[in-house]
């Protein structure tokens, strides 16, 4: 029996097969050739065939896990459509006369080497969304393009163990047999966890090395919520984790017993359940009755995939549709929240080095007022069939708010103008999801009806820490106390102002966080539909005035760890 220890990415606990995933080794040596040009057109060829293999994975990934995970691909296409940096590949061909695989190498290599010397960490990590492109460039020019990477290993009990799984093989891999994946790299916010996530099994990440130790076909148990994969396990062992496997399974059924049911703490709190949306498969897939609304729903993908802006009359009929199919519930339409790591042609938005502090979401809006009006009036007709919210993401100061809220006002005249009819009362709000926001957040609750607080950027903005690059990861926690101290200011602030609070981030559903949600009053969380049943459940556990009693002793630790031990207690005395 061989313990494995690693990051709690993804929970859950399975029981399979070890299938080792190892990348084939794409021949890189320097070749002289005869005709340069007739190589730049057999690279131009391959790079031509992978930018529209990008495409269809964008597509396949935004059908099936929204527009996050599209963005991943995205992005991988904008490098490899970059004809500067391959233009520089061409040169070196032309004038060395060498095979293009050796010169995208030389080029990977010198990138490489100057994103390690500087300092901005966002640019240290698109080194590794280079070496990808560079690397399935090179395999599509030579005739080993990427495949599923388990479609040659028998059984449906699989779980894939590797050094590391990029987005592309996170999509091609057969989700039928799929039962768990295990990485020597990663991070708990890495590609390999998000899918993870969305399919419901676990994940273990950054383990270090492992793979010598693993065998095809050897006995795998996996547990993702303690970040333990047990490699041919003994009787003991076996029992002990089954006996775990069985109470889990008994507690998902709790779960299911309370998607439909409302969710109340003991003592008769109130917290409305709603799920994350926006993307053709949610919307299709969308039960009101299994929760209270959708809390977050996500316009990017109306942009994306589209030659030209959408228009009014696009926008408006797929807000009503989900509106309807809301039957009464509330539907929190968030208003274009895109920016420069989301490249899309005909935005011509600029490339900056630092698109997550850059030129997005609101700041684009404002600064195109037809945009965003367009938007806003399809937004306001489609409140007439239900009870739709407007949220503006980003906002970090009241001038923003404002403005956001005179654009709104343009919008509504013009509609009195065509005589249209709209919801004129329509309920305003914003995600509070920087430092500046909570700061402010007792002046801007004056002017809006709810706020959202959306905990994956309030996290990185708050810890200033890039939550995709493994080197900070460290820093990026939930249970930071900065981040949960501001998280209270902001439901004091809303909650003193009659204005409601959210929560649409991943921690809206991290159950040891649920319990201190309840303490602080927040009035919704947003979560993936997977998760409404959990997170009902968790709430009706909770005793809200016994954790108020609790919190401001919690959150007075200076600890980080403290606080994880207290938040795990409690979960542990609730049964959890």
């Amino acid at each position: 029996m061989k313990v494995i220890k690693g990051l709690a990415g993804a929970s859950g606990y399975a029981a399979g097969h070890a299938v080792v995933f190892s990348r084939t080794v794409i021949p890189t040596d320097k070749k002289k050739i005869e005709d340069p040009e007739a190589e730049i057109t057999a690279l131009e060829s391959a790079r031509s065939r992978y930018v529209r293999s990008l495409g269809l994975l964008a597509e396949r990934a935004r059908r099936e896990h929204g527009e996050q995970e599209a963005a991943i691909f995205e992005a991988y296409r904008e490098i490899a459509s970059d004809d500067v940096f391959f233009d520089e590949i061409k040169e070196k061909i032309r004038t060395e006369r060498v095979d293009a695989s050796w010169a995208i190498e030389q080029k990977r290599s010198e990138t490489e080497s100057v994103l390690d010397g500087l300092d901005d960490p966002y640019l240290k990590t698109r080194k590794d969304d280079i070496n990808n492109v560079c690397r399935e460039v090179t395999a599509e020019l030579q005739g080993a393009g990427a495949a599923d990477p388990i479609a040659e290993a028998g059984g449906d009990d699989l779980i894939v163990f590797a050094e590391d799984l990029t987005p592309a093989d996170t999509v091609r891999l057969d989700r039928a047999r799929l039962k768990g994946m295990v990485t020597e790299k990663g991070g708990v916010t890495s590609h390999t966890v998000i899918l993870a996530k969305l399919l419901g099994i676990p994940a273990i990440v950054g383990t270090g090395p492992m793979l010598s130790e693993v065998q095809n076909g050897d006995e795998v148990l996996a547990d993702g919520g303690s970040g333990t994969v047990v490699l041919s396990p003994d009787a003991a062992g076996r029992q002990g984790f089954l006996a775990k496997q069985k109470k889990a399974g008994l507690r998902e059924s709790l779960y299911a017993e309370c998607r439909a049911k409302p969710a109340r703490t003991r003592d008769g709190f109130s917290v409305r359940v709603d799920v994350n949306s926006g993307d053709k498969e949610s919307i299709e897939t969308f039960n009101a009755d299994e929760c209270d609304g959708v809390g977050l729903f996500r316009t990017e993908f109306l942009y994306m995939g589209q030659k030209d802006y959408p228009s009014e009359e696009f926008q408006f009929e797929v807000y009503r549709g989900m509106a309807e199919k809301a039957g009464g519930k509330e539907l929190i339409i968030r208003t274009l929240d895109i920016g420069g790591d989301k490249q899309l042609d005909y935005m011509d938005l600029p490339k900056e080095s630092n698109p997550f502090l850059g030129f997005r979401a609101i700041r684009i809006c404002l600064s195109r007022p037809e945009l965003f009006q367009t938007q806003l009036r399809a937004i306001l007709r489609a409140g007439v069939y239900g009870n739709v919210k407007i949220m503006f993401p980003m906002i970090v100061n009241l001038e923003e708010l404002l403005q956001a809220k005179s654009q709104l006002e343009a919008a509504k005249r013009e509609l009195d103008g065509r005589q249209i009819a709209y919801r004129r009362d329509i309920p305003v709000g914003i995600m509070v999801e920087t430092p500046a926001a909570v700061l402010l957040s007792d002046i801007l609750a004056k002017h809006v009806s709810f706020f959202s607080i959306g905990s994956n950027d309030l996290i990185q903005y708050t810890t200033a820490t890039d939550r995709m690059n493994e080197k900070v990861q460290y820093l990026y926690d939930s249970c930071n106390l900065s981040v949960l101290r501001s998280i209270r200011m902001v439901c004091r602030n809303a909650h003193a102002n009659g204005v409601q609070v959210g929560i649409c981030g991943e921690t809206a559903s991290e159950p040891r966080l649920i319990p201190l949600w309840c303490a602080l009053g927040v009035d919704e969380l947003s979560v993936a539909p997977p998760l409404v049943g959990r997170t009902k459940y968790i709430v009706g556990q909770v005793s809200k005035k016994e954790m108020e009693e609790r919190t401001e002793k919690l959150l007075a630790s200076g600890s980080i760890p403290e606080a994880k031990q207290e938040l795990s207690g409690i979960l542990g005395e609730l049964g959890l």
